[in-house]
């Protein structure tokens, strides 16, 4: 699924009242996926859940010219695909603040 969670909504509210005090910064939404599926259904997921993120961020105020979106599909795991806890945790969203 690429919908954001109603519990991370606060989180995300938050990170948008940061990043509107600091203007200058930019931030890029990278989606990830477990390596269940195809490689190109993964890609295209891990794409709309950080484009998800991002529309709830711009949706709080932060100009979209500042975010950058980036879907790696499954090629970046943080945790073995191999049991259902480590696939979990590779289903996610990271939000990279980049220094102006």
């Amino acid at each position: 699924s690429y919908n954001v969670r109603s519990d991370f909504l606060p989180v995300l509210d938050s990170v948008a009242v940061v990043l509107k005090k600091y203007k200058d910064t930019r931030l890029r939404v990278v989606g990830h996926t477990d390596s269940t599926g195809s490689a190109r259904y993964n890609q295209l997921l891990s794409q709309q859940r950080a484009q998800a993120v991002a529309d709830v961020l711009i949706r709080d105020g932060v100009p979209a010219t500042r975010i950058t979106v980036i879907g790696r599909g499954e090629n970046d795991p943080i945790a073995s695909n191999a049991t259902p806890e480590g696939r979990a945790q590779n289903r996610r969203v990271e939000i990279l603040i980049e220094p102006a």
